[in-house]
């Protein structure tokens, strides 16, 4: 079990914690430090102990690597040590040996002179907490004392390679105060103040870190590198909406979980600070990407996401060359039953842009490479996917049609690159998001999704000719319906739209409706409503025999409605409302002896009268002043 990783200076090697040299059972295993050169030679065992060795970091020059260890050998021990060792395994030398740390990030200054950790140091004191019974009944709550808490403070220390010179960088503190009241067991052995992440200056002589008191908001603070001066910069309480006191909520203790400042970053010039935060607004937690001065001024907002959803902003910022930085980790949901996808991605976008560009992905463990520019090899990709099902040349032609279709609508954004993560050589074709297959083609494509695709509906669609159904709902595409669609000639159900219900955004496509479609003979459901969809409705979509359902509701349809829909035998629904219809109704909709629910609602300038009702359910503004003809 090799991890934590580290690269060299150089470039050249790799430094990296390890169990591979341990005998016996894996809970008697120690983690040792390991070098190992990038092609994979000359690999050297740097320590020998019963502790665990865990965090390898080099220093700027290569010439130390810093490593915690704690002081029982587990991987969880609370008594962790820093400790140096040169890269051939020599001088191994601890330092700071009068402080706690705390697992696990080790950071060298640029210049190699210091070397900042986590610490902790305890005090005793009494502990007021509240308990709660029971997580569904906060109003039953008892007051309790606790005489001898371990009161935990944590703190930035900094101690130069030789071991000399420790300092804690102490942020300012209420003088002698009480520790805060708890609220819930979950939070009874919380820190009174807690660090969560740090960061060098480019120059080494500041540290930016991210701190917080029990039961307030998070805090970015500046400090000089050897603690002459620690002052606060930001308070997340000053951007935030949320004034909700502290253990209001179904987890009392951690009633600001969801607000708090994730990372960190210095500009190149050391001049200002970058850090990702997610406040309340409202009823959601909003992410963004906040700017302010190393002194504190100037607060600035340049990139703002979408509230409700912490995950589409970056989990880490990392400075760069150049306009671009990595915005980081991005966790993907997409089910697909009986099976769940989870999928990271790695992107990154411009500063001030909420456009991304997705540069890697780990899709079921595996790292995949994601290059627009890069042509997909299809066939190889295919001999995969196809590998496991009923292989037939339908199967593999159709499987290449997928791809192209993902091709065509993956790259249009980061979103629609999520939505087909699972279309390549890694999984079974049948077991792709949105596909159905049987007897060896794919029968069904069904994009119904809560992360809505963009884009056009590509004409290669026509081109999976065993398709039954093709259900494009909950989307924002645009553009026009493809005329090759009429060439489906097995498709039963034809589902283009937007939102259901009455939901915001919504489909966009537009144009007139192909007069193609009416080639579509097995067609028992049309459903185009929540358009745009323009200009008349073709006379053709009289021949659609087997039509059982038509809607065309809440487009921008114009002209009469042709008198050849009395030829739908079979047809049981008919919606028009929502449209600009005008003319007279035509008398042939009463001779449809199926149809048993028509809506023509907001056509204001339709005229005649209404087919005999004959057991129908006719649904009409009341402003339509239609009478029902004798």
């Amino acid at each position: 079990i090799d991890f934590s990783p580290t690269l060299s200076p150089d470039g050249s090697r790799v430094a990296y914690a390890t169990f591979r040299y341990a005998d016996g059972e894996l809970s008697e295993h120690s983690s040792e430090i390991a070098v190992q050169s990038l092609d994979g030679s000359e690999r050297v065992r740097l320590t020998n102990n019963q502790r665990g060795d865990i965090a390898p970091s080099w220093s700027p020059d290569g010439s130390r690597i810093a490593f915690a260890s704690p002081a029982s050998p587990s991987l969880y021990g609370m008594d962790i040590r820093i400790f140096t060792i040169a890269p051939d395994g020599s001088g191994e030398r601890e330092i700071a040996d009068s402080t706690t740390a705390l697992c696990c990030e080790l950071a060298w200054s640029p210049d190699g002179g210091r070397l900042a950790f986590l610490g902790e140091r305890r005090e005793t004191a009494s502990l007021e907490w509240v308990y709660i019974d029971g997580a569904y009944n906060p109003i039953k709550r008892e007051m309790k004392t606790m005489p001898d808490y371990a009161v935990r403070r944590q703190a930035i220390y900094t101690v130069k390679a030789d071991g000399s010179g420790l300092v804690e960088l102490a942020w300012p503190q209420t003088p002698n105060a009480a520790p805060k009241t708890r609220f819930g067991r979950y939070d009874l052995y919380a820190p009174e103040e807690s660090v969560s992440l740090f960061r060098w200056s480019p120059d080494g002589a500041r540290l930016a870190f991210v701190a917080r008191r029990y039961g307030e908001k998070d805090g970015i603070y500046v400090a000089d590198a050897e603690g002459a001066s620690v002052r606060r910069i930001f308070d997340l309480a000053t951007v935030s909406e949320s004034e909700k006191p502290l253990g209001d909520g179904f987890m009392p203790g951690i009633a600001f979980s969801e607000e708090r400042i994730y990372e960190i970053a210095w500009s190149t010039d050391g001049s200002r600070i970058e850090f990702e935060a997610s406040v309340a607004r409202g009823e959601y937690y909003t992410p963004a990407v906040y700017s302010v001065s190393a002194d504190g001024s100037d607060l600035r907002q340049p990139v703002v996401k979408e509230p409700g959803d912490r995950l589409k902003l970056s989990e880490k910022i990392r400075n760069g060359s150049g306009p671009k930085r990595i915005i980081g980790q991005e966790e993907r949901y997409s089910f697909n039953p009986p099976q769940e996808m989870r999928e990271w991605i790695l992107s990154t976008a411009d500063w001030g842009e909420s456009k991304e560009t997705v540069l890697v992905k780990i899709l079921d463990n595996r790292l995949i490479a994601v290059d627009s520019n890069r042509p997909i090899d299809l066939d190889a990709e295919c001999d995969k996917a196809v590998s496991g099902e009923r292989r037939t040349a339908g199967l593999m032609r159709d499987c290449r049609t997928l791809l192209e279709i993902k091709d065509a609508l993956a790259y249009d954004s980061h979103v629609g690159d999520g939505v087909f993560s699972g279309w390549s050589g890694y999984r079974p074709i049948s077991e792709w998001t949105w596909v159905t297959v049987e007897g060896g083609r794919v029968r069904a494509l069904e994009y119904i999704l809560d992360m809505p695709l963009k884009g056009t509906i590509p004409p290669k669609t026509a081109e999976l000719t065993e398709l039954r159904t093709l259900h494009i709902r909950h989307n924002e595409l645009e553009g026009e319906i493809p005329p090759e669609l009429g060439g489906l000639s097995k498709l039963e159900f034809l589902y283009i739209g937007g939102y259901w219900d009455g939901q915001p955004g919504g489909s966009r496509v537009s144009g007139r409706i192909p007069p193609e479609l009416g080639k579509l003979s097995n067609l028992r459901v049309l459903d185009l409503g929540d358009n745009e969809l323009q200009g008349e409705i073709p006379a053709e979509l009289g021949n659609l025999s087997n039509l059982e359902n038509l809607r065309l509701d809440d487009n921008e349809l114009q002209g009469e409605i042709p008198a050849e829909l009395g030829n739908l035998s079979n047809l049981k629904e008919l919606d028009l409302s929502g449209n600009d219809l005008e003319g007279e109704m035509p008398r042939e909709l009463g001779d449809i002896p199926s149809l048993v629910y028509v809506d023509i609602s907001e056509n204001e300038r339709l005229t005649g009268c209404l087919p005999p009702k004959r057991g129908l359910s006719w649904d009409f503004y009341p402003n339509l002043p239609l009478p029902h003809c004798e």
